[in-house]
């Protein structure tokens, strides 16, 4: 993914979580790119979006809904591009700050591996940055 796009998706993640608008917009844009370029990034971007919007909503049934919508785009997004860094970092993330009762972790293990094997070849220096400080290496 290219820088500006890159550090444009990374601000609105961040926001994204407290508040349902920012979300709103995050699901939108990803959307949006993901129609106009088929990148598996996008539909891992939009599965990380409905995870936040079952924070959002109150009733249960809602979250769960929002809940598997967000996992059925993330592992799709895998299924699609499972050399993909970053999606694979995403579903690490999801994985590892999902509720232990929902039963979403049962790649965390795979993925860290994967992660630590391969963030050193990448190019993208905003990744890289955010997978060593979030695994504190």
């Amino acid at each position: 993914m290219q820088a500006q796009n890159r550090k444009e998706y990374t601000e609105l993640i961040l926001k994204a979580e407290n508040s349902e608008l920012v979300n709103k917009q995050f699901i939108e844009k990803a959307n949006s790119d993901l129609k106009s370029t088929k990148k598996p990034i996008f539909e891992a971007y939009i599965g990380v979006g409905n995870f936040f919007m079952a924070k959002h909503v109150v009733s249960p049934f809602s979250k769960l809904s929002y809940f598997k919508k967000g996992k059925r785009h993330l592992e799709s997004a895998v299924s699609k591009a499972p050399e993909n860094l970053e999606i694979r970092f995403l579903r690490y993330t999801c994985q590892v700050e999902m509720p232990h009762f929902l039963g979403y972790n049962k790649n965390i293990t795979e993925d860290k591996k994967f992660i630590l094997e391969h963030y050193k070849e990448s190019k993208d220096v905003i990744l890289v940055s955010q997978i060593k400080q979030y695994l504190k290496i």
